[in-house]
């Protein structure tokens, strides 16, 4: 028995949302060198936290900084890649937006919340004799805070990415199945 068209146009449509886009191989490699960065800077504030004092604490410190500043720049020029329109159409649309632009939010605020609290404290130095510009009145109260929330969202940060990778393994267990 041959299915009618408005049973083909429901199977079509299923199969649509069921389906996995394939990105082009620029925004794979933001999208991995991302996550590269991203688990760095979580290992490297954890272990520069738990030292604490000391040249090794301090060199962490310095590339916790400059890795946070690469990641944001990167982030920014991803973003601007996916909102000129370089992708393919069709590719801006997720099928679970929520979690995609939360990571993309949180993911500016939270190294923006780190070189706020850095400029608070004058802590703004990198390696080799450069600093990062100030981004926030040094000596205004806030550093304290602004680092606590940075870290806070840091962790959270990584809630995020572990719905988005349970996420993707469901999209390829979907699209294996089918």
């Amino acid at each position: 028995m041959k299915p009618t068209a408005e049973a083909q146009a429901i199977d079509a449509g299923a199969a649509r949302r069921r389906s996995v886009r394939h990105y082009r191989s620029l925004a794979k490699g933001f999208h991995w060198v991302t996550a590269a960065l991203v688990l760095a800077l979580v290992a490297i504030g954890v272990i520069m936290k738990q030292l604490s004092d000391g040249a090794v604490a301090d060199a962490l410190l310095s590339l916790h900084k400059f890795v946070g500043a690469l990641t944001l720049a990167l982030v920014l020029i991803r973003l601007s890649y996916r909102l000129v329109g370089l992708e393919p159409a069709g590719t801006m649309t997720y099928r679970r937006p929520a979690v995609h632009f939360l990571l993309y939010g949180i993911i500016v605020l939270v190294p923006l919340l780190g070189w706020a609290g850095v400029s608070d404290f004058s802590g703004r130095d990198i390696f080799f004799g450069y600093s990062l510009p100030a981004i926030w009145p040094e000596g205004s109260g806030y550093g304290d805070l602004m680092l606590t929330v940075h870290a806070w969202l840091a962790f959270g940060m990584l809630g995020l990415v572990a719905v988005h990778i349970g996420n993707a393994l469901q999209d390829y267990m979907m699209r294996a199945r089918d």
